[in-house]
């Protein structure tokens, strides 16, 4: 009988995982394109064949970084379907779908039925996965996480080891094809298998997998002629500590908390983290050493996914870089299953909660958009022809939505047929609530402008690194007092190098001119 009730549990159980995962972030379906959406779609034009995606990078040019062929594979398929945007966004929560299937199979393997269901159902609804999820090119981290997870079950399957290392290595090998995270794998499936037995032949799997990403990993070399990556982000003992703080803190708490603005709010992590240890050292009074170890084995998960990203910390005032915890979080939701208590009417309001917060953080995509179509608007009429646009304060971020960061607004103002134009951005806006009037630009002595914000619109300051220029033809200072990582005050040093110029700036709502001319362009400035 109780076998017949679990049967019965599972065909209503079933659905509702899935549309827990598909409601979570359906809002950002009412998004559009955003930020490095107009990368990827420059890629998606460039185009030329399935040889094509495996001699380029990701972007089809010199300046690429990355090599992921079958990610854009996957685009060029969805772009060939009817639907503009919406297409895209449907495929990334098929994907979505698809992972929180498969968490639930690796912790059934890992920790039993019961904890898989609370598990994949946590995963679900985690709200740390909106950047993943509700942004278009998000993407990297569902199709990896999607083709990681079959490679570590078939790793720890009950099979024989050849049938298992055979049927790991080629899906590992796809993995690190989709996005450079996923070159983790050999070392989570050894993590399984550690968590599964320890029968010598089980490390043949691990082994075979290392084996076949080696081989993805000598192609990506050649492609794209060197280790790639981020070159602006070093690795150094302080950064690494830095960013893995910020990793722990963003893991256990909501993307809407202001953490560096607020940091009483930090209280939340710490205090999640303690309730995680006071439940360990519960269950290991109770000798339940079992969920003890698939609790650490996720915890170990989690360490592990995370080596890939030491060097990018999450903003924890905007969410940015959250997309790195996607594959971690699987750890979590591991150990979540493993140490979470029979309360059922907890665990339910509890998951309520996590969806109303997944919904919350994907609607900020949809006014992202709005955000976005509004200063595409403003500047196709700004740009002068032939000329340079020198946008002094761009839209970065809405809430926990990207909209114009770093180069994306000329790729967007590319997209919208004016290619004739060179856009400079300059210092990047953290739009809060919306709000025209929010920031005021003003020339100052020196040929710098000094812009000022308001807290509905301030300013976004790098806290582990200098700040950066985002154009060659523009720079910012701006002090990183406190709180860290926001200002209200900045400067900002146009160098336009092409004429005519016009100069223009975010002020919380629209993008608006500078009455301000150049007599010749400031390329002597620094």
């Amino acid at each position: 009988m109780d076998a017949v009730r679990r049967r019965r549990s599972s065909v209503l159980l079933w659905p509702a995982l899935v549309l827990s995962s598909v409601v979570a972030f359906v809002p950002a379906c009412w998004s559009g394109f955003l930020a490095d959406d107009f990368i990827l779609l420059r890629t998606l034009d460039r185009f030329d064949g399935v040889a094509w995606a495996f001699t380029h990078n990701d972007l089809g040019a010199d300046e690429g970084h990355f090599y992921r062929p079958l990610w854009v594979l996957w685009h060029v398929g969805m772009d060939a379907l009817p639907g503009a945007a919406g297409t895209f966004h449907a495929g990334n929560l098929l994907l979505y779908a698809v992972v929180v299937l498969e968490v639930w199979l690796l912790a059934r393997r890992l920790a039993g039925e019961g904890a898989a269901w609370v598990a994949s159902f946590g995963f679900a609804v985690y709200p740390r996965h909106g950047e993943s999820v509700a942004w278009i090119s998000g993407s990297t981290d569902l199709l990896a996480a999607a083709l990681v997870l079959p490679a570590v079950l078939c790793a720890i399957a009950p099979w024989r080891p050849g049938r298992r290392a055979a049927a790991a290595a080629p899906l590992a090998a796809a993995a690190a094809l989709a996005k450079e995270s996923a070159f983790v794998a050999p070392l989570l499936a050894a993590v399984g298998v550690w968590l599964v037995g320890r029968d010598r032949r089980r490390w043949l799997a691990p082994a075979a997998m290392a084996v076949s990403q080696a081989l993805v990993l000598a192609a990506r070399t050649a492609v794209v002629g060197g280790a790639g990556g981020y070159a602006d982000y070093p690795w150094t003992p302080v950064r690494l500590g830095g960013v893995a703080s910020s990793y722990v803190a963003a893991a256990l708490s909501p993307p809407q908390l202001e953490l560096l603005r607020f940091p009483a709010l930090l209280v939340l992590p710490a205090a999640l983290l303690a309730l995680a240890l006071w439940r360990v050292r519960a269950l290991r009074r109770a000798g339940d050493r079992a969920r003890v170890r698939v609790a650490a084995g996720g915890a170990l998960w989690f360490a592990v996914a995370l080596l890939p990203a030491l060097n990018l910390a999450v903003d924890l005032n905007l969410a940015n870089g959250e997309r790195l915890l996607f594959l971690p979080s699987v750890g979590l939701a591991v150990a979540f299953g493993a140490l979470a208590p029979a309360a059922r009417a907890a665990l339910v309001l509890a998951g309520a909660a996590a969806l109303a917060l997944c919904v919350w953080s994907a609607t900020n995509w949809a006014a992202a958009e709005r955000i976005a179509g509004r200063v595409v608007a403003s500047a196709e009429r700004l740009a002068p022809p032939g000329g340079e646009l020198v946008v002094l304060a761009v839209p970065e971020n809405y809430r926990t939505a990207h909209v114009f960061p770093g180069v994306t607004l000329g790729a967007a103002l590319e997209r919208a047929g004016r290619r004739d134009v060179r856009v400079a951005a300059c210092a990047p806006v953290y739009v809060r609530s919306d709000r025209a009037g929010a920031v005021s630009a003003a020339p100052a002595p020196g040929g710098a402008i000094r812009l000022r914000a308001t807290w509905d619109a301030p300013f976004d300051v790098p806290v582990l690194r200098d700040a950066s220029q985002s154009s060659a033809d523009c720079r910012f200072d701006a002090d990183d007092g406190w709180p860290p990582g926001l200002e209200l005050d900045a400067l900002v040093y146009p160098a336009p190098s092409r004429q005519p110029v016009v100069l223009a700036y975010f002020d919380g709502h629209d993008l608006r001119p500078l009455e301000w001319r150049f007599s010749t362009p400031h390329s002597g400035v620094r």
